[in-house]
């Protein structure tokens, strides 16, 4: 749906993400309700948006998103829209929260980063963001920590622990190269010492949708191969939030 210009009054623009073309396609999800998702399109690119009330994503913006209750509806109804206009056409999606005074400002910062925008969607055209894990099975527990004082078992307990943050399995090592070949592009997906349990290694994939049957039978052969050891996790595939 394409939109003019017009004063936003108690209105601002929600921006779910950049497109270089606007398929003219109607897409349901939104943020708000039943506020419509419209493009406006200037420079050669296409802007997705939505009209949501200044009261929710204005001044108390900051506020709701330290409300976990509104926070965690609004970015699945977020993350919706995006995906569903990035089923339709390359998208650059938005951070979560991204908001515009008007229609003249969100045309103005598009002109402004027109080089870096048309740049980044000829990157990532015909491709998906792929998140992995790895999680290690649980092992027996390990033999006790000899030590002659109270002060040596903790000395020797936390090199035994620095030691598992630090030091990447040379398996998972050859493991990351082989899935960083195949891919366009990788990211670092947050610190494993403070994520899940068990939890050994993670990050980011971009994958060119042409490559995926190469991608498919890489994890294939390492779940086989790591089968009483380790269990892969892969999500997606995702518009692609960690490489824009």
């Amino acid at each position: 749906m394409k939109s003019k210009p017009r004063a936003s009054n108690d209105r601002l623009l929600y921006l779910y993400g950049i497109s270089a073309t606007n398929p003219n396609v109607k897409v349901t999800a939104s943020i708000h309700g039943s506020a419509a998702v419209e493009c406006l399109e200037n420079s050669g690119l296409t802007a997705w948006f939505s009209r949501v009330p200044d009261t929710e994503f204005g001044e108390k913006l900051a506020a709701n998103m330290e409300n976990l209750e509104w926070l965690s509806g609004a970015s699945v109804r977020h993350q919706r829209a995006v995906s569903q206009i990035s089923d339709l056409v390359t998208v650059l999606p938005a951070r979560f929260g991204t908001v515009f005074k008007s229609e003249e400002s969100l045309l103005q910062h598009v002109r402004e980063q027109k080089g870096k925008l048309s740049a980044t969607l000829a990157r990532i055209e015909g491709t998906e963001e792929w998140g992995i894990k790895l999680f290690l099975n649980p092992s027996p527990p390990a033999s006790p920590i000899e030590a002659t004082s109270g002060h040596d078992y903790l000395r020797a307990k936390a090199m035994v622990q620095v030691k598992k943050r630090t030091e990447l399995d040379p398996d998972v090592a050859e493991f990351a190269r082989e899935l960083q070949a195949i891919a366009a592009d990788s990211a670092p997906a947050g610190k494993v010492s403070s994520g899940q349990s068990n939890l050994e290694w993670q990050a980011s994939f971009l994958v060119r949708k042409k490559d995926r049957p190469k991608w498919d039978n890489m994890l294939k052969r390492y779940a086989t191969r790591w089968a009483d050891r380790r269990e892969i996790q892969c999500t997606g595939p995702w518009p692609p939030y960690s490489f824009v």
